[in-house]
């Protein structure tokens, strides 16, 4: 076998190669529809031993016979090759398929019910089979699912049908994750060796790893993330794709109806890559304002109506923009709040263009329901801004034609000034600068987030490289520092944890250290990042809780110093103690976009 892809009357356009790798693992395959039968030809084509399961005799026996239960472009001499080489194998029964492999890949099929919900009733099935077969088995094992499913269903509703049905512990006895697959048809084989992402949403390190392993020489780069996200990401996949296409046909049909060539006008369109197919605007926040949007939105919705064709896509933005605006305000008012600091106020951050800003609609309501006001925006200029605006919003409703009469005695000289004294401090702009107003607040005042003013992202990748596994904003309240120390010791649970804690600030390495130690845990303090290092070459931490400014060494360099000591030492977990992470969302601090 030279590693390149057997060919066939049906299959004669190039597509990528799988090098040839030593077997490294043996995995099952539960589920031989589409999925499943391109999973178990790929990774036995990649050195794997496999074992497909289905209890659908006619897939058992054509997959036995190196035939393909479905249609796809090259598949059936890659099961044939499969089979030849004794790589792929086909059964019906669970329990020796179990046996005979390390990792469960499931892959059964998730209809939709007739209310459109998720029918999980095949998932449930497969969960308590395998484990009923892991009871059974001494080694461990990692389950791994691929079905597409609602957000939190592997951890509420499969993890503990396994656990029951085997008798043993998620993390302990097996292992694992949700693996969302990005296999189109028709180019499905392709898209196996080149794929767009490969996602890993694992219950714990061993699992991620332990699956991530499985893409050597594939995917080099193999996105780790908590369950949920993964399993909520193919949803969003899915419907971003289906959202385009709806988008792009009611562009054509406007255009069509306008005498316009719809193709030439989307080539056009893509070619915007800095905007249009980018990441850009894809982060989930506060509603969108300014000169343009909300204007040119109306003006293509109003465009299609006397054209006299539907665009129930389009005719939708606008309304799901004012939906937004008011679940501002509700999340507002719910604070209980008679007073309110606003951070930010023009449409965006870094402009004085009040134009549609969507925080004036926000402060226009709380101001007709009685509660009072301070705004602080450094970019605002009372004069030119509340021009422009009644200029542009000459047909403004009445409650923002009051604001703007009010403004210039709502708004304030500093961040400080607008969170003095007011029940809860609402931030609209992404402004670095109201990140100090926000951690210095009094404990009992409020914080209604709606842009994500802590970026959970920022400085992530350099923490990342550096070798440290998760972060935690500081200052970290004991519910949120146990349960980030929970995730990364798990296999210790129950038990008094050796703690190296690296903290140049001696007030709150004090307050962490007293938090730990009424846990149960033994904590060694380190003041800089130079007596962390050293720590760690001179005893055994079960977990590192590592300050990333620190004096004489960065929390950054030592963890990357921390991460060549050979051995167990080195593998030790460290989570980042960092003032650039979100705030744990918490009764006094809530956002739009959690």
């Amino acid at each position: 076998m030279d590693g390149s892809l057997p060919q066939d009357d049906n299959f004669n356009v190039p597509v990528a190669r799988s090098p040839v790798y030593p077997m490294k693992s043996r995995l099952s395959i539960f589920g031989l529809g589409y999925v499943g039968a391109v999973s178990a030809a790929c990774f036995s084509h990649s050195g794997h031993i496999v074992t497909g399961v289905d209890p659908d005799g006619s897939k058992v026996e054509k997959i036995k016979a190196g035939e393909s239960p479905i249609v796809e472009p090259g598949l059936a001499p890659m099961l044939k090759a499969g089979v030849k080489d004794y790589r792929l194998h086909a059964t019906d029964d669970v329990e020796a398929a179990i046996f005979a492999s390390d990792v469960s890949l499931v892959c059964v099929g998730t209809p939709s019910a007739d209310d459109g919900s998720c029918d999980l009733r095949y998932l449930r099935q497969v969960s308590e089979q395998i484990g009923r077969a892991l009871k059974e088995k001494d080694d461990y094992h990692l389950v791994v699912f691929r079905s597409t499913v609602p957000p939190g269903t592997t951890r509420k509703t499969l993890l503990p049908i396994i656990e029951k049905a085997s008798g043993k512990t998620c993390g302990e006895g097996f292992g694992l994750c949700f693996h969302p697959e990005f296999l189109r048809e028709s180019t499905a084989i392709a898209d196996f060796y080149d794929p767009p992402k490969t996602v890993v949403g694992a219950f714990d390190k061993k699992s991620g790893e332990g699956l991530a392993e499985l893409y050597d020489g594939i995917d080099d780069h193999v996105i780790q993330t908590s369950i949920e996200a993964a399993e909520m990401v193919k949803y969003v996949d899915n419907t971003w794709h289906a959202l385009k296409v709806s988008f792009a046909n009611e562009v054509g049909k406007i255009c069509r109806a306008s005498d316009i060539d719809s193709h030439q006008v989307m080539d056009i369109f893509v070619e915007d890559t800095k905007l249009n197919i980018s990441s850009y605007y894809m982060k989930p926040g506060f509603a969108f304002g300014g000169s343009c949007l909300p204007k040119d939105v109306r003006g293509i919705t109003h465009l299609a109506k006397d054209l006299g064709v539907e665009t129930p896509v389009l005719d939708s933005i606008i309304a799901s923009n004012e939906a937004q605006i008011a679940h501002a305000v509700s999340l507002i008012a719910e604070t209980g709040c008679k007073s309110i600091g606003f951070l930010g106020l023009t449409f965006k951050a870094g402009t004085d263009d009040l134009r549609e800003s969507p925080m004036l609609p926000v402060i226009a309501a709380l101001l007709g329901r009685g509660h009072t006001v301070k705004i602080y925006d450094p970019n605002l200029d009372i004069d030119s801004s509340v021009r422009h605006h009644m200029q542009h919003s000459r047909h403004a409703e009445d409650g923002v034609g009051l604001l703007m009469r009010k403004l210039p005695d709502l708004m304030c000289d500093t961040p400080e000034d607008a969170c003095a004294k007011v029940d809860t401090i609402v931030v609209s702009h992404p402004d670095p600068a109201f990140r100090e107003a926000i951690i210095r607040r009094r404990p009992e005042q409020r914080v209604v987030d709606l842009v994500r003013v802590f970026d959970r992202r920022e400085g992530w990748p350099e923490m990342r490289s550096a070798g440290m596994d998760d972060y935690l904003q500081k200052p970290a309240g004991r519910e949120a520092l146990l349960a980030k120390l929970s995730k990364w010791t798990s296999k210790l649970a129950g038990t008094s944890l050796n703690i190296l804690l690296a903290e140049d600030d001696p007030a709150y390495a004090g307050v962490t250290k007293t938090i730990l130690n009424k846990a149960g845990h033994e904590v060694h303090v380190a003041g800089n990042g130079l007596d962390a290092v050293r720590s760690v070459h001179q005893n055994d931490f079960d977990a590192i809780l590592m300050d990333v400014e620190m004096p004489e060494m960065t929390g950054l360099e030592a963890a990357s110093r921390i991460r060549t000591i050979q051995g167990m030492k080195g593998a030790t977990p460290i989570i980042a103690l960092t003032g650039h992470a979100a705030p744990e969302k918490s009764q006094t601090y809530t956002g739009i976009c959690w």
